[in-house]
């Protein structure tokens, strides 16, 4: 279950879980919301009190994947495919990942 507000005319593509996201040295397997002007990364929010009654047996509720990173479609300035694919922002940073059917989305959405 996901939990996360659109804004006005914004579209869910698709949702990817367990993608493989790099940036640097750092890698994370987590979960991508890609709307037609956004990019979501979302996980579980493990501050949530909720999750230590959840585990310790003394309350059952929905988890939900909480957004934690947004990136505005606009401020991705490219994409390259090399060993894997590289999303380059803006702001001179980028990101790596390998999914195909992800990258393909990504492109449309970009050119």
């Amino acid at each position: 279950m996901y939990n996360f507000d659109l804004i006005k005319n914004e579209e869910i593509i698709a949702i990817f879980d367990d993608l493989w996201i790099s940036q640097g040295n750092k890698e994370k397997k987590t979960t991508v919301a890609l709307t037609n002007k956004r990019l979501l990364f979302m996980d579980y929010d493990k501050f949530n009190p909720q999750e230590t009654l959840r585990i310790a047996r003394g309350i059952d509720y929905m988890r939900t994947k909480e957004v934690y990173y947004k990136i505005n479609i606009a401020d991705i300035n490219s994409l390259n495919k090399e060993d894997t694919y590289i999303v380059y922002l803006k702001d001179n940073t980028s990101f790596e990942f390998d999914d195909d059917k992800f990258f393909k989305l990504l492109q449309e959405l970009v050119n």
